[in-house]
């Protein structure tokens, strides 16, 4: 047997994955544990659970594969220190770049702390991109491949392009920091007053509402240029952290003061920024993806990176990259690096092993009928087990109330998919900001994904055939905006998930009895979970989050929480 331990942590995202001959039996983010949203520490109870699941103990444990080189940072941080001393508050960053490398070092003394004196393996630690690479390759089925990777910042670079033949990784072309297609939408989610390396996602969605005003600025900023990324670093500044990029005096004076985010929603010139950087991040991005293919022999493009986690520009590589097929990595962020590291360690050390094709991303911590079952009696709840339990979840969804669905292992990864998901009417234009408002406590110009049957999926949304993982966006059929109003993003684009009973046989039967009740095999989906906050995990976080919402029924199967007072009817 060799089992190899994934780790990722000291940065952000902490996770860990455990692979075994060859599968991966697990994954899980250390926030989902911790319940602190992007944790980046020591993911101790990740791994703990990995343990416990797998029923090794740390002394079987082979080989850990971190992802990151820590003495990679440590050489760059010293080859940038003349450029950075220059500017104020550099002196701060690049001591807290050479902690972050000796911390990064320290991991194996921090793992035989935690674990003890009989787990000795041999660590090996993977650049990061390079983990980030094997993380997209192995979920796309191992397939030979073109790969892109695009983040904030590696050890020294923030993308990488290659391909991937017959298991052997062939780079063409890197981008070097400070240059970075990451940090640049991070210092546009700053400027516009929501917190870089978390709030990007809100940008993207704000983007829609605007017009590119500012197009021709952002593309003096951010630009590609034969594979690589390039930005102009007079009008952006690094020197103050890789997370703390800002724009230079000339930028602030034709896109006006940063927005303050005490002071209510986004205006009309948000917006006008927002979509003016997001079109200027598309452009440099689909013109990297023209490079890559007029370089690779491979009809497959598979993508990771944080930047991956940019659906609509997912959307534009599958329509215009010129490749047949684009697979972004579902855990696209570095919690995916776990997976991806562990699976680099596994082409080394045991290649004759065949890697299992990932075949879910159902990965995380899971809980039985019986444990559940002792939280409800513990917590004195008397909820209800239906016969047609999906069939009544349909009918509730159906005349308007919102609906949380807790069942079997967690997704790894961002997104909701199905086993920790808040469902809802997306026929009802209102209830987008029912959902937004009563039960997710966020922004209101943040859309909702749509989750539809798999063989149904070209009816509603164009050039969908499959898209299981809700990371890439496609455009609304022409009418079906108005059937599906609290689905269809102002720009008449959707985010969607296609589901199979394959794939998740409970969440499938919903969607398909709610399309008997209605005629619409779709469903509003979002994570379940409030603003935040991470995902629930245990059954007690479910509980407690539909206790503290407006969710109106939960449904973990095999029981049903229902509150009383539900006026909304059959629509």
């Amino acid at each position: 047997m060799t089992a190899i331990l994934g780790v990722n942590c000291f940065k952000h995202d902490a996770a860990a994955a455990l692979l075994i001959d060859g599968v991966l039996v697990g994954a899980s983010e250390e926030e989902r544990f911790s319940r602190l949203k992007h944790d980046a520490g020591y993911p101790e109870k990740a791994i703990n659970y990995l343990l416990a699941q797998s029923g090794l103990k740390p002394s079987d444990i082979d080989h850990v594969a971190y992802y990151m080189q820590p003495d990679k940072i440590r050489k760059e941080t010293f080859r940038a220190f003349p450029g950075y001393i220059s500017r104020k508050g550099s002196i701060k960053f690049f001591l807290g770049q050479l902690s972050g490398s000796v911390k990064m070092a320290s991991i194996p003394g921090r793992m035989r702390e935690h674990l003890g004196d009989s787990f000795d393996p041999e660590f090996h630690f993977i650049d990061h991109h390079r983990a980030h690479a094997w993380s997209a390759w192995f979920g796309a089925g191992c397939r030979d491949a073109a790969v892109l990777t695009m983040d904030g910042a590696g050890e020294r670079h923030s993308s990488l392009l290659g391909s991937i033949t017959g298991g052997v990784l062939k780079e063409y072309r890197r981008t070097q920091l400070p240059v970075s297609p990451g940090l640049f939408y991070s210092a546009v989610t700053r400027f516009l007053g929501f917190t870089p390396d978390n709030d990007e996602y809100k940008v993207m969605g704000l983007s829609s509402y605007g017009k590119p005003v500012y197009l021709d600025l952002f593309r003096r900023i951010i630009s590609a240029e034969d594979g690589r990324f390039k930005v102009d670093s007079s009008l952006m500044d690094v020197s103050m952290g890789v997370h703390h990029a800002i724009f230079s005096s000339e930028v602030l004076s034709i896109l006006g003061e940063p927005r303050d985010p005490g002071k209510g929603e986004p205006e009309e010139r948000h917006e006008n920024i927002a979509c003016s950087a997001q079109r200027a991040m598309e452009e440099a991005g689909l013109a990297v993806v023209k490079y890559l293919r007029k370089q690779s022999e491979h009809d497959l493009l598979v993508i990771a990176g944080g930047v991956a986690l940019n659906c609509v520009m997912n959307g534009l590589f599958e329509r215009e990259g010129g490749f047949k097929e684009i697979y972004p990595f579902p855990a696209p962020n570095d919690a995916g690096t776990s997976i991806g590291a562990a699976v680099a360690v596994h082409r080394i050390v045991a290649p004759e092993t065949p890697l299992q094709e990932l075949q879910t991303m159902y990965l995380g911590s899971g809980f039985s009928t019986e444990e559940i079952l002792d939280d409800i009696e513990m917590a004195k709840l008397s909820p209800t087990r239906p016969d047609d339990l999906a069939g009544t979840v349909a009918k509730m969804i159906s005349r308007g109330l919102v609906v949380a669905v807790y069942q079997g292992r967690t997704e790894f990864g961002p997104r909701a998919l199905g086993n920790r998901s808040i469902l809802a009417d997306p026929r009802r234009a209102e209830m987008k900001d029912i959902v937004n408002g009563v039960v997710k406590h966020r922004e209101g110009f943040r859309p909702f994904a749509p989750a539809c049957i798999q063989e149904e999926a070209g009816k509603y949304f164009h050039g969908c055939v499959r898209s299981s993982h809700m990371i890439k966006t496609y455009p609304v059929v022409e009418g079906m905006g108005g059937v599906i109003p609290a689905v269809t993003h102002v720009d008449n684009t959707a985010r969607v998930q296609t589901v199979t009973k394959e794939e998740n046989a409970f969440y499938y039967e919903v969607i398909k009895e709610f399309g008997k009740i209605t005629g619409v095999s779709v469903v509003l989906n979002t994570s379940f979970n409030i603003r935040g906050e991470p995902i629930v995990n245990t059954p007690v976080d479910a509980v407690r989050c539909y206790y503290g919402t407006g969710i109106d029924a939960l449904a973990m199967p095999p029981f049903l929480f229902v509150k009383k007072s539900v006026n909304r009817k059959e629509g």
